[in-house]
């Protein structure tokens, strides 16, 4: 059993909190999760909306998971947020990394209008991180940019092939660093809290999965 844990690339912000959590856990590996270190792969994806589709079916296609825990920063918020559902909505509110700012426009032409969250133990997660002292909550809109257009399209790629994937997205809050340098008034949650959030998520999915953490 293995798990894809991905963030997205700084681009021109040179700092992106979900980027900063994905490589700190692939340099530095919590030791609780010391043993799944072998099932564990990580990834930092693009801020692109043409090219992030083919980018996460590569590392997909290159690790074979059986779980994706996707991970992006959402400005404004001030908790740990497991997203239920992906909507078929590119509606971007600023350009991604190559200037193109879609409005209004279906992530796939002939797709459903949403899809739930296939990662299990939410619930269980969402209760685990409260009661580990990290602010968390379940968000019922995954905003309408590259967040939600991850989830959506892999959520979609799964179902059309018949994979048994199953794929979550959890946002997470900005860094001070980020806070000092461009929002002076946006919440933000140290990286230590962060690791230790994927920590708890990543070992109640492997609860939850029944398999063993060995």
């Amino acid at each position: 059993m293995s798990i894809l844990i991905t963030g997205f690339d700084a681009g021109h912000d040179k700092v992106n909190a979900s980027a900063a959590l994905v490589t700190s856990l692939q340099d530095d590996l919590p030791q609780p999760l010391l043993p799944l270190r072998s099932r564990l792969h990580f990834a930092v994806l693009p801020l692109s909306t043409s090219d992030l589709r083919e980018a996460v079916l590569a590392e997909i296609a290159a690790c074979q998971p059986r779980f994706c825990v996707f991970t992006g920063q959402a400005r404004g918020r001030n908790k740990v947020n497991l997203e239920r559902l992906a909507t078929n909505l590119r509606d971007f509110d600023s350009p991604d990394v190559e200037g193109c700012q879609p409005r209004g426009e279906r992530i796939e032409p002939g797709g459903p209008a949403a899809y739930w969250s296939t990662l299990p133990g939410q619930e269980a997660m969402l209760e685990r991180l409260n009661r580990q002292g990290i602010p968390a909550a379940l968000s019922n809109h995954a905003g309408n940019h590259l967040c939600n257009q991850l989830l959506y399209q892999t959520l979609h790629w799964a179902q059309q092939n018949g994979s048994g994937l199953a794929c979550g997205f959890v946002h997470i809050p900005p860094l001070p660093i980020q806070v000092r340098r461009q929002w002076p008034e946006t919440p933000f949650m140290p990286l230590e809290m962060t690791r230790a959030a994927l920590v708890q998520i990543l070992l109640v999915l492997v609860q939850q999965a029944g398999a063993s953490p060995s």
